[in-house]
């Protein structure tokens, strides 16, 4: 007899059993995303939370939470409600959750019951044959409670009024691992469905067209990104050097001194020094890169006592990014929180007209801690009603602050290193050395597993450490050309389902890098910038390819016909955040795939936003982190 699952489900406070939000499948990301937790570390899945597990959530928090409790979870095909009073707010319903029959990750649902949460409500879905289920195990699970038809029925007249203003007929998109599959025609439910013992279906729905993702989601509008009152320009002078989008303000706020003792110019200062001795970290070595002296640390305006001036800090904002498609759990089990915020700077070289923005960029990825669906559902309104607004403008620069306000400064998250919001920071740049890097750095607790930082030299309390980079392994040949295969070739099932999570080790080595190289085809053709090895190394090519294409370097490189960034120092973005990006598979040149990044977050975004808790039981696991 299968062991009840509705408590994995029900009880998803603790971070181990949180599961991935992801819009239908598909969670990206600019830069690198969400971090992999390791066996020891907060989020990380084990057989079972001890109290022990207990405590240590309670002390740090949530600090990763795009892929926390890498557990299958069901696929649904359909959900009802059936009124079975006049319509209202909270009418007594039976609702109908119908899995599919045709995904193999269902059968542990079989028999079973499921928790969900629909605003202060707990449902009970049961496919046991008791309290109003029919049949056992016919994967139709039955639910009593109450539903708020009124709130149904305004979200069908907004999707007609939508129809109303557009020249073509409204879809929905749906993504399953990033890849766009089909588009879904979108009509209003006609007002008769809304009757006693009628069948109310509950669909997930999101009109892209009515959130504009250059307001709402990747924001880089010269009026915000130059905003005099909250940026400031290091090749002009001009702006507010303590504005709440600089460098300055946010990583004062991230060492937040008066908790740690740990003066801002310190923290900035040790965070550099990273790059100025080899690094051991999982076992790998990260090379110095000594041009950061010379070329940034050197130039850096210093303060009377020769400290760093962050006043003057030589980082340009190039973009304020809404990342709400990497929350953590999902809202119709209980679990969940607002994913990330994030700031992506620009180092700049040389001053007054001789000065520029250079390829090394330093994102700032905060998680946004927030949890439940009111919370979540406010909290994408927000941003939604920033489409609405003009970027720039004192009006909307006003409600973005607001926003990065609720993520970015200090003691919003208690249970986490320095009570700050951060995640991780992530650099991505080639101005200091080839090739291409990409690195990872966290804030440092001594309960999380010190594997995953640099153990030489050893990470620093209170400050930024060097970190494995997410879902990577390391690029050392017998890596890739015997652990890596072996990888994919053991948990190909779970890699094609995204319930993943790429390990510290693997067969007892060390797996996981900590920094991801990105080279180009043709300096080795033998080392694309991608994840592959032949059919006969790999058989199953799907599992090849969402396992590439969810590494830093398959990401910011051939998986998706991405040459090293998605925001360049420029602000420029890359073809796959631009709209529709066809991509052969690079390894074997077929499949053609149709990417749509922009696409897919605006249609999370409108879904969150406005449709019922519920809608997010559709959304299926995924392991993308980037």
């Amino acid at each position: 007899m299968k062991p009840d699952l509705s408590s994995l489900w029900k009880h998803s406070r603790s971070a181990r059993w949180r599961l991935p939000f992801a819009l239908l499948a598909s969670s990206l990301a600019v830069g690198c995303g969400q971090p992999a937790p390791e066996a020891s570390e907060p989020g990380a899945p084990v057989t079972e939370p001890s109290a022990q597990d207990v405590v240590l959530e309670e002390s740090l928090g949530t600090v990763d939470q795009a892929l926390e409790g890498q557990v299958a979870r069901p696929v649904v095909e359909s959900l009802v409600a059936i009124p079975q009073a006049a319509i209202g707010k909270a009418t007594a319903s039976v609702f109908e959750l119908k899995l599919s029959a045709q995904r193999s990750e269902n059968e542990q649902f079989r028999g079973q019951t499921l928790s969900m949460v629909d605003g202060a409500q707990q449902l009970v879905f049961r496919d046991d044959g008791q309290n109003g289920d029919a049949v056992a195990g016919d994967l139709l699970f039955t639910a009593s409670g109450t539903f708020d038809f009124v709130a149904l029925q305004a979200e069908q007249q907004r999707i007609a009024q939508a129809q109303s203003q557009s020249p073509t007929q409204l879809t929905t998109a749906v993504f399953e691992n990033r890849a766009l599959v089909r588009t879904v025609p979108v009509t209003p439910l006609p007002a008769g469905v809304f009757q006693v013992g009628q069948r109310v279906p509950i669909r997930p729905i999101g009109l892209a067209t009515l959130v504009d993702p250059a307001r709402s989601l990747l924001i880089t509008a010269p009026g915000v990104i130059n905003d005099p009152t909250r940026t400031w320009n290091p090749c002009t002078n001009a702006g507010n050097p303590n504005g709440k989008w600089t460098f300055n303000y946010l990583m004062t706020e991230m060492a937040n001194q008066p908790f740690t003792g740990v003066p801002p110019t310190a923290f900035v200062r040790e965070w550099l020094k990273q790059w100025e001795a080899p690094r051991t970290i999982n076992g790998f070595v990260n090379p110095p890169r000594g041009n950061i002296v010379p070329k940034l640390i050197t130039p850096w305006p210093k303060l009377a006592s020769g400290e760093l001036n962050l006043a003057k800090s030589p980082f340009k904002l190039i973009a304020i990014v809404n990342r709400l498609d990497l929350a953590g759990g999902n809202p119709a089990y209980g679990a969940g929180n607002a994913g990330e915020g994030r700031f992506i700077f620009a180092a700049t070289q040389g001053t007054g007209s001789s000065c520029y923005t250079v390829p090394f960029l330093v994102i700032l990825e905060y998680g946004v801690d927030k949890t439940g669906c009111v919370a979540l559902k406010a909290y994408a309104q927000q941003w939604q009603a920033l489409s609405s607004l003009t970027p720039g403008s004192a009006t909307y620069n006003a409600a973005l602050e607001n926003l990065t306000e609720q993520f970015a400064k200090r003691d919003l998250s208690p249970r986490k290193p320095n009570r700050s919001s951060i995640n991780q920071v992530r650099t991505n740049e080639e101005w200091l050395a080839q090739p291409w890097e990409l690195r990872e750095f966290r804030l440092w607790n001594s309960q999380i597993n010190p594997s995953s930082f640099s153990t030489t030299p050893p990470p620093i309390l209170g400050l930024l450490n060097s970190h494995t980079v997410a879902q990577t392994p390391d690029r050392k040949p017998s890596v890739k050309s015997t652990l890596f295969p072996s990888y994919v070739n053991a948990t190909a099932p779970s890699i094609v389902a995204g319930a993943y999570t790429v390990p510290l080790a693997w067969t007892a080595s060390p797996f996981r890098s900590g920094r991801a190289i990105v080279t180009s085809t043709s300096a080795n053709p033998l080392n694309p910038p991608f994840w592959s090895l032949p059919p006969a190394s790999i058989p199953n090519r799907q599992a090849r390819h969402v396992f590439s294409l969810n590494t830093c370097d398959g990401c910011h490189g051939d998986e998706i016909g991405t040459h090293f960034t998605h925001v360049d120092w420029n602000g420029a973005l890359s073809p796959f955040l631009s709209g529709p990006l066809v991509v052969p598979d690079p390894a074997d040149g077929a499949p053609t795939r149709t990417f749509n990044e922009m696409l897919a977050r605006q249609t999370f975004l409108d879904q969150v936003a406005n449709q019922s808790c519920l809608t997010s039981a559709f959304l299926s696991t995924s392991a993308s982190v980037h």
